[in-house]
């Protein structure tokens, strides 16, 4: 029997009078636990992770019926796919109108902490800082979006809990995409994988990612190569780990932001035509809708290809990069002066040197011809393929 004590080590429990719903799902070879005392937030999970397997869902009367164990029918369940018996649990709670918030064990904001814009958005934002192995997240009710946040996550134990004062008033890409996603991509990297922001597809389960800044192209590439049919692993963040000495990617896809340049180039497509508008300064398109059937779960890497802005040319071309040169642009591209001076910067360093040896890197240059460039990441792929 597999016990994880720390999964009932929630004091918050003792103040919910129930039901209280249990989600256990299969994600990248580890059990994620989700656990609300709100309906609606079951709901958008189970809508925001349908590229997991949904193991079982459970409902207590009694917040005092849940159990410590992990669900021994489960670990039957997930067999050899899951990499380690241990559950990364995720609480959101509804807190109850007039106590005082945010409950233990958050915290609120303390004064010499500020707030800081939200990336992309025009309005809500929110705070960070933290207290040894305990990392904390405010965010203050903005109208329209959300009401107010604040989040915890024990980077050590690998639980996270979130208070919400009023899930209504919270609309449900923002719940989901700014603030459960940011804490399951970090539960995740906390027990192991690399997050990074890259775009990453596949073709016959030979793996590509793509590295670029914004604005660098790297999102009309990736939907031009969706397109022709290629696979989609993730847009914006994706995660990495090794396999048995593989370096694979890991999907962790949401709905994709375009910027103008993009609607533009891919405007007579179908999936640009229902495009969701709100604060956000991108229109999203809705994955679920248009590429559901394109979501694939993991595969190893074999072509990196990196994009710059000032890379372009009247017709597609591919330059190829040494390890070292791609060491280099990935450790520019992702490693911060502070992060490197933290020590953060060593198992990502150990990740990419992996990485670069395994894959080919190129430099491309895009044409005007958002086709052509499909047509020719494809071809570029099928030449690893061949090999």
């Amino acid at each position: 029997m597999y016990v994880a004590e720390r999964q009932r080590a929630q004091p918050y429990l003792d103040q919910v009078a129930g039901p209280l719903y249990e989600q256990w799902y299969l994600l990248h070879h580890r059990l994620i636990r989700v656990v609300t005392n709100h309906l609606a937030i079951v709901d958008q999970v189970r809508h925001f992770l349908y590229y997991a397997e949904l193991l079982a869902e459970y409902i207590y009367e009694n917040t005092k019926n849940l159990p410590i164990d992990v669900p021994e029918d489960l670990l039957w369940q997930a067999g050899e796919r899951l990499y380690r018996p241990v559950a990364l649990t995720c609480y959101l709670f509804e807190t109850r109108p007039g106590e005082p918030f945010p409950p233990a064990p958050a915290e609120a904001k303390p004064d010499d902490v500020e707030w800081l814009i939200i990336p992309g958005m025009e309005g809500p934002v929110h705070a960070r800082w933290h207290k040894d192995w305990l990392r904390f997240r405010e965010y203050p009710p903005y109208p329209g979006v959300l009401s107010r946040i604040c989040a915890v996550r024990d980077k050590k134990d690998l639980h996270a809990t979130i208070f919400v004062e009023n899930v209504e008033k919270v609309e449900p890409w923002f719940m989901m995409r700014h603030v459960f996603y940011i804490v399951v991509g970090a539960l995740l990297h906390d027990d192991g994988y690399e997050a990074i922001h890259a775009g990453a597809l596949a073709l016959d389960d030979t793996g590509v990612i793509l590295v670029g800044s914004p604005g660098s192209g790297k999102t009309t590439l990736l939907l031009s190569c969706l397109h022709t049919g290629m696979q989609l692993l993730a847009d914006d963040i994706i995660l990495l780990a090794k396999d048995d000495g593989i370096v694979k990617v890991y999907s962790f896809p949401e709905d994709i932001g375009v910027r103008r340049g993009t609607r533009e180039l891919l405007g007579n497509y179908a999936f640009m035509q229902d495009l969701k508008t709100d604060v956000r300064h991108k229109h999203f398109i809705y994955v679920q809708r248009h590429f559901r059937e394109k979501v694939i779960n993991s595969c190893r890497v074999s072509v990196l290809l990196f994009v710059h802005e000032n890379q372009r040319s009247d017709v597609f071309r591919a330059e190829r990069l040494s390890s070292s040169q791609a060491v280099k642009w990935l450790m520019s591209e992702y490693i911060s002066q502070q992060f490197a001076q933290q020590g953060g910067a060593d198992h990502m360093f150990d990740i990419f040197s992996d990485l670069v040896t395994q894959a080919q890197s190129y430099r491309i240059f895009l044409s005007p011809d958002v086709v052509m460039n499909a047509q020719e990441v494809q071809m570029l792929v099928r030449q690893h393929l061949e090999s």
